[in-house]
């Protein structure tokens, strides 16, 4: 039997145009569950779904895309993989990608996925299963002959927000025509919606927060938080509150943004924040939506003055 022929190498032909090209990378690859280890306890992470990303020379065609992939593999497989914390994995991967695409100096890995915890209703304690959408990041790159990796970690968390301006509308309006029936001068009706606000931090020197503990913290800078499963006093209650607690969107970033920098005095003023409110709209046929990104140094400066 022959030798089996030598396969050419196209990838490292030098490229028809001499441009560097900063991201090619695997989207959406798809990966077993895993246990990841959160704060004092294990939760499993649903699906996650990873996105690699290497930067590729101007002297080169193409990446090795099967590099990428088994550099995923490689990490994911490992034993020691269920036992870290999620943004740790993607720095794994992001330096495995250097280690087997040594022409590229950059790397990151983004992960995606869902982790799930009992949670109980506000009055009748009825218990349902919470899922909370996370996202971890991590990037490396190659600086005289060292890696340095910067890591990242997030959370997406639905709650309801209430109008203040209609809330304040309603109110004149009922006092003006005589007809208001609400016993509460503190509580008058408003339209309400579903919010979806996502938070991510962009962390320094190895620095961690729990991820469920940051999904506490967004869900209490809302009007009041959504559940799986109301009874009915448990949705009366929901209501009560979201309307003793009208929120904007622009509230909601704002607070959210103040409560990372003082809840977590530890992190270091390098560390940036992200925060992206959207409000499905119940009686627009749009929605609305505020981004805040900025500094813990720039935020905790803000609160002083």
């Amino acid at each position: 039997m022959s030798n089996p022929p030598v396969l050419p190498d196209i990838q490292s032909e030098p490229a028809k145009v001499p441009i560097r090209v900063k991201r090619v990378g695997l989207v959406r690859i798809r990966v077993p569950y895993a246990s990841i280890h959160f704060g004092d306890g294990v939760v499993v992470v649903q699906r996650p779904l990873l996105t690699v990303y290497v930067d590729l020379p101007k002297s080169q065609r193409g990446i090795h895309a099967s590099r990428s992939y088994e550099s995923v593999f490689k990490v994911l497989s490992q034993p020691s993989s269920a036992g870290q914390r999620l943004e740790d994995i993607c720095a794994r991967v992001a330096e495995e990608l250097l280690s087997k695409h040594e022409y590229a100096t950059n790397s990151s890995c983004e992960l995606r996925g869902e982790v799930f915890r009992i949670s109980k209703t506000p009055t009748s304690m009825v218990e349902a299963y919470e899922a909370i959408p996370v996202w971890a990041y991590a990037a490396a790159e190659r600086l005289d002959g060292s890696v340095r990796t910067r890591r990242g970690i997030g959370v997406s968390v639905s709650g309801i927000t209430a109008c203040p301006c209609a809330q304040q509308t309603v109110k004149t309006l009922a006092e003006w025509e005589k007809n208001s029936i609400i016993g509460d001068d503190n509580i008058v009706g408003t339209h309400m919606q579903r919010t979806v606000t996502s938070l991510r931090l962009f962390l320094v020197d190895g620095e961690t927060i729990d991820l469920l503990d940051l999904a506490d913290l967004v869900k209490g800078c809302m009007s009041a938080p959504s559940y799986e499963v109301l009874k009915r006093i448990d949705e009366g209650r929901v209501v009560l509150r979201a309307l003793s607690n009208p929120l904007f969107v622009e509230d909601v970033a704002r607070l959210v943004a103040a409560q990372v920098s003082q809840r977590y005095g530890s992190l270091d003023n390098r560390t940036k924040i992200m925060v992206r409110v959207r409000s499905i709209e119940s009686i627009h046929s749009y929605d609305l939506e505020a981004r805040l990104s900025a500094t813990l140094g720039e935020i905790r400066e803000s609160l002083r003055n």
